[in-house]
């Protein structure tokens, strides 16, 4: 390999590196919503199995699941609050 092929990888190699780096604060908080927003995904199924006995369901869809999923304990409130009165 010549001198330039060494320095193009580099180049590239410490961009991919700044990008990452650049990212990684965002992807955390990514990765934080979408593990909240699964855990909210089950805990609505868990209603619906349970709810069920009793002739009650929420929509299980990404809109209900990233609700709770971002906001928490008041997102499942809001959602129930939304299937009461419509």
């Amino acid at each position: 390999m010549d001198f330039n092929s060494i320095l193009g990888i580099a180049v590239a190699v410490l961009f991919v590196f700044v990008i990452l780096k650049l990212l990684a604060g965002r992807l955390k908080h990514l990765g934080k919503v979408a593990l909240r927003s699964l855990v909210a995904f089950f805990g609505i199924w868990a209603v619906n199995i349970a709810g069920g006995f009793f002739g009650f369901h929420v929509g299980l869809n990404l809109v209900t699941a990233l609700t709770v999923g971002i906001l928490g304990i008041p997102g499942a409130l809001l959602i129930l609050a939304v299937k009461y009165f419509i």
